[in-house]
């Protein structure tokens, strides 16, 4: 079917130009999600001109691409999360594989004629062909698995650290990211049906198979170019205190003593009754260590050492039990339970379920029906 090549390379192009033209804010990701589209439009392209034109000249010069896509999202992912607004050179050390492969294939594959390739695809199989060429295939089925251990590593730390600094994980989460690493995996699934099992290596026709692979990467494309058009700013870097624990060693160099937090607590919990900060939904640490008038990482320091939670879990259980109160003065039901739920700091539905039920074991309206009979 290539209708599903020339579609995913105008739609990855038409991305990309998109990302490059129409986003106002432009960060140095989507510089790199724009690189990857493009990448993506090529190879699209490329193998509809292989397999539906016949132009063997191309053939053999998709084998390594797994080793460029893969690391271009860990890329992107790493700088979305860091904000940071230059390329890290040293995430060229990811793209050695995928030198060093192609420098090999530019000699074994690339400058042989079409006749030598078909040839050496069809009338060789996987264990009579060279064994580096075979080592290569071998990184190549690896990479995706090792990219999405990376990648949901960054993303675990990534809610960490919005969670000691953040009241609200609402559209700085990346939880598209968890789909787009689903995606991901299934696509190395098919993918090694397609190229160990379907016989794919030793077949230059297009097959179910390999319209499934390529189904998926279109699956793929869309959701990055989506999700990475409305992505925006997340953090402004990453300062040291945010890697900080409730371990009291961590706090030896933070200039508060132990029993300063402890004296300092009553001030925190009175203001956070008096004055209600939480009901600010985009409440930050340092924005309440600036009303506190104290450094952030002493804040941070108290919260953790003398409430013993972080920052996210802090300020949401005020949140909740601002919640509880007003579904007590809204017996006449003149308020939604949303209403109540963003009036009490919360941005989304949600995250308010999932949270208040985390806190209470009951859901909003589960609460609400018992509070109502009582």
């Amino acid at each position: 079917m290539d209708i599903i090549l020339i579609s995913g390379s105008i739609l990855s192009f038409l991305l990309a130009i998109f990302l490059l033209v129409k986003k106002k804010e432009k960060l140095t990701s989507d510089k790199v999600l724009a690189f990857w589209l493009f990448v993506f439009s090529l190879d699209f392209l490329r193998s509809y001109m292989l397999f539906f034109k016949g132009k063997m000249f191309l053939l053999g010069f998709g084998y390594a691409l797994p080793l460029l896509y893969s690391p271009l999202l860990y890329f992107y992912v790493s700088l979305v999360i860091g904000n940071k607004k230059k390329f890290d050179l040293r995430f060229l050390w990811h793209l050695i594989p995928f030198v060093l492969a192609n420098i090999y294939m530019f000699f074994y594959i690339y400058t042989k004629s079409p006749e030598w390739r078909i040839s050496f695809f069809e009338d060789t199989s996987f264990s009579s062909r060279p064994l580096l060429f075979n080592f290569i295939l071998f990184i190549v089925a690896i990479v995706y698995p090792v990219y999405v251990i990376l990648i949901y590593g960054l993303m675990k730390k990534h809610l960490r650290n919005i969670k000691r600094a953040y009241s609200c994980r609402d559209q700085i989460d990346l939880y598209w990211v968890n789909y787009l690493l689903i995606s991901v995996s299934v696509l190395w699934v098919i993918s090694l049906y397609s190229k160990f099992i379907s016989g794919y290596f030793n077949s230059l026709h297009y097959s179910s198979s390999t319209m499934t692979v390529y189904f998926f990467e279109l699956i793929i494309i869309m959701i990055i170019g989506y999700f990475g058009f409305k992505q925006g700013m997340i953090f402004l870097g990453s300062p040291a205190w945010e890697n900080s624990s409730a371990d009291p060693e961590k706090y030896k160099t933070s200039g508060l003593r132990s029993e300063d937090a402890k004296t300092f607590l009553p001030v925190l919990l009175g203001y956070m009754e008096s004055k209600k900060p939480y009901l600010n939904g985009r409440l930050t640490i340092s924005g309440l260590a600036g009303q506190l008038e104290i450094p952030t990482n002493h804040l941070s320091q108290i919260i953790n050492e003398q409430v013993g939670k972080n920052f996210f879990e802090f300020v949401n259980q005020y949140r909740v039990e601002e919640v509880k109160q007003r579904i007590l003065e809204n017996q006449d039901k003149k308020f939604t339970l949303l209403a109540i739920a963003f009036d009490s700091g919360f941005n989304s539905k949600l995250s308010f379920n999932s949270i208040f039920k985390k806190q209470t074991g009951l859901t909003p309206k589960e609460y609400m029906k018992r509070s109502s009979v009582a």
